[in-house]
């Protein structure tokens, strides 16, 4: 799994680029990552940007973990959105019946 932060689009707000295979092993980082790098922004109403394009598989454990920060942020008036999801997160997120839970929208690269 790749992790990267990139340069934030606005301040309180954390892009996250994640790439490769996110499996059972990978996704306790993956979710300790995205909150740790959330808990640094020091935001009131902290948001989450997690660009998928990059990754090649992603297992039930990655979507937990997407799911785990979400709560977390929304508990705090926070907000989580993936962008530009690879055709494997698309798959988990549809067999899992997630499109209503996970808010997706595509970046204008």
């Amino acid at each position: 799994m790749d992790l990267r932060l990139d340069p934030a689009p606005a301040p309180g707000v954390v892009l996250v680029a994640i790439g490769g295979e996110v499996d059972l092993v990978a996704a306790g980082i993956l979710e300790r990552f995205l909150l740790g790098a959330v808990a640094e922004q020091r935001s009131s109403k902290p948001g989450l940007i997690v660009d998928l394009s990059d990754a090649e598989f992603f297992g039930c454990a990655g979507l937990n973990a997407l799911l785990a920060a979400q709560r977390r942020l929304e508990r705090t008036g926070g907000w989580l959105r993936l962008v530009d999801i690879s055709a494997a997160v698309a798959r988990v997120l549809d067999a899992n019946g997630m499109n209503t839970h996970l808010k997706v929208t595509t970046s204008e690269k």
